[in-house]
Parts: C-alpha cells; sequence; structure tokens
C-alpha cells in the first residue's frame, strides 16, 4: 500500500532551509553533525504550525543509498561486528504519527564525505512509515529501505547538555518559519561575538524522495 507522506514536499523542504540557514548563520553550529538540533527544531515546528504529535528519537539508522553498490548510510559505531549506539555515535530524527521523518537527510552526504566513505549520497527528502522499517540491519536490501533503533536516555542526556545558544537558535527557527506558500518574515541574528546578520534562506536544493 503506498501511503502519501505526512508532510508535502513543499513543506519539508521548508522546514529544512530554515533549520539549515539559522545553523549556518549561527557561525557556532557543525550544521552537517546537527541531528539533534534538526530533529528538536523540527518536532517544535510540527507541533506549533502544524498542530502535530511530534516527538524526537535518537539511536541507530541505516539507509540504504545505493543499490547497485549495496552502499548504506549507517548512523552508530561499529563494536565487535555490531553496530552500537551512544551519547558519541548515534543519529536523531522526528517521529510523528507512524512516520519517521529526517529533516537532516538532505545533507547526509556531506558527513558521509567527510568520514571518508567515497560514495555519493543525493539530497532527499526522507519520510517513511515507521511500520516499514526491517527489523535488522542485514534486511536491507533496496534503496530507500531503512533500519532504525531507539535509545531514548540519548535524547534526553544530549538535550539536557545543550547550551543556551542552542535554546537561542530554536526560538530563531519558530520565529521565522511559515507553512508555505506564505513568504517568510524578515529576520535578523545577533549575538555578543559579531555583527547583526539579516538571514537570508539559503541551503541545498533536495532533489527526490527516498
Amino acid at each position: 500500500m503506498t501511503h502519501r507522506p505526512l508532510l508535502p514536499l513543499p513543506d519539508y523542504q521548508r522546514i529544512f532551509q530554515v533549520i539549515y540557514t539559522v545553523l549556518n548563520a549561527s557561525g557556532i553550529a557543525a550544521t552537517h553533525r546537527s541531528c539533534i538540533f534538526f530533529a528538536v527544531a523540527g518536532t517544535l515546528i510540527l507541533r506549533k504550525y502544524y498542530d502535530l504529535p511530534a516527538t524526537i528519537s535518537a539511536g541507530c539508522m541505516a539507509l540504504m543509498v545505493d543499490e547497485k553498490s549495496a552502499n548504506v548510510v549507517v548512523y552508530g559505531r561499529e563494536e565487535d561486528g555490531a553496530f552500537v549506539n551512544d551519547s558519541q555515535a548515534f543519529h536523531a530524527w522526528v517521529e510523528c504519527n507512524g512516520w519517521l521523518i529526517d529533516f537532516m537527510a538532505p545533507i547526509m552526504g556531506i558527513a558521509t564525505r567527510e568520514d571518508g566513505y567515497d560514495f555519493h549520497v543525493p539530497s532527499r527528502m526522507l519520510q517513511k512509515r515507521l511500520e516499514n522499517g526491517k527489523a535488522r540491519l542485514g534486511e536491507i536490501q533496496r534503496v530507500g529501505e531503512f533500519f532504525i533503533s531507539h535509545e531514548s536516555s540519548i535524547a534526553e542526556s544530549v538535550i539536557d547538555a545543550q547550551s543556551i545558544q542552542f535554546k537561542d537558535l530554536l526560538n530563531i527557527c519558530l520565529t521565522w518559519y511559515r507553512r508555505p506558500p506564505r513568504p517568510l518574515a524578515g529576520i535578523s541574528m545577533a549575538d555578543s561575538h559579531g555583527p547583526t546578520k539579516v538571514l537570508t534562506l539559503r541551503a541545498p536544493s533536495i532533489n527526490g524522495v527516498w
């Protein structure tokens, strides 16, 4: 059975673009390593602007990105032949109404290349029905198939450890966001380390759907 995504592509893209732009403009974030921020900001936007019961999840995630070469992006750490996750090796995503939504997916290829994996990861939207996830990583065979394993304590501990700047950037995302097709209002960022920055929506284009 084919399910219509919970979020239309324009809405997913707008949420991704807002979060990406704010992180990049901050000057303090490694945007392609900020999965917990993407998850928290995405969750809050879905709750505030869509009245959806979104929640934050964290743990291990794997996604087949190239079937011909059997390339699978795995978030976690390999230990004794198995992938495990903890506060130093994990991924974070959003869950809502039976859906997995990863607002960081369009830039996952940046971290993959930085980690030394020489394969192409397209910039795509990632929304999947949770019921379609594989029970084990080894069952992933086709492009877009995925595996997730939760560890609730990871999200709690990582969020609790965030700085006041983390919360300030979240507030900027929530203040700036508007549901498409409404245009975004003008907004600026400022801190004690530099001049005021007028935010302009700039983020990689999304070229498809996983």
